[in-house]
């Protein structure tokens, strides 16, 4: 039975695609401001919920995790502020020359292409939380939200599922045997780490986040 949450996926993405067929994909940054706005109260619930590179993205997850194919970690150069921020001015740069010259560059296909060539190879935390302009944006957008996924500290057998099945390493686990926590400000609102909790101790509501460092 397909949930919620994919049935939203599925539609959203046909959209999209309708939308680039049609020659009116700029119809879509209406829908993104719309998810950043809400990210200031919600969290990032365009990338967990509409996000079609997302959504393509983890069929080729659950592809991968069937075949037990390993893909390539995210390379040391990309984790860290400068990466994200430079790939970030890239696409202000990029949006500015199209304004301004009035060209009609496929930005958001290319975006989704590269999101879904490098998903093949490599993690997919190595474009949610590091390469992708929009990711970062949404980062931002998120940090002083309320609401998200939490994991309550009683009943939790630290067991670590939560933190290697989160596509976004946005659940960190400081030493050994103790409770992870959630990075509020990556964290993609997409459940799975709810999904695969053995004591269903993740919950979303009034979430207690730690701020990245």
């Amino acid at each position: 039975m397909i949930n919620k949450r994919k049935t939203i996926q599925i539609i959203t993405l046909i959209i999209f695609a309708a939308l680039i067929l049609l020659g009116k994909i700029q119809l879509w940054m209406a829908v993104f401001l719309g998810g950043l706005l809400l990210s200031t109260v919600k969290g990032r619930l365009y990338c967990g919920y509409v996000c079609p590179i997302n959504t393509v993205m983890e069929v080729i997850d659950k592809d991968a995790a069937k075949r037990k194919r390993n893909r390539l970690k995210t390379p040391k150069w990309a984790k860290g502020n400068i990466a994200r921020i430079g790939v970030l001015v890239l696409f202000f740069i990029t949006f500015i020359f199209v304004r301004k010259t009035g060209k009609n560059l496929p930005v958001l296909p290319a975006l989704f292409a590269i999101g879904i060539l490098l998903t093949v190879f490599f993690e997919p935390s190595f474009w949610h939380r590091y390469l992708c302009p929009y990711g970062t944006l949404f980062s931002l957008f998120s940090k002083n939200n309320k609401l998200g996924y939490s994991i309550a500290e009683e009943g939790c057998i630290k067991c670590g599922i939560c933190v290697k099945n989160c596509p976004a390493d946005a659940i960190k686990l400081e030493e050994k045997n103790t409770v992870p926590y959630i990075l509020k400000s990556e964290c993609l609102v997409c459940g799975k780490c709810k999904e695969v909790c053995p004591s269903k101790v993740i919950s979303y509501d009034n979430a207690k986040y730690k701020e990245v460092a």
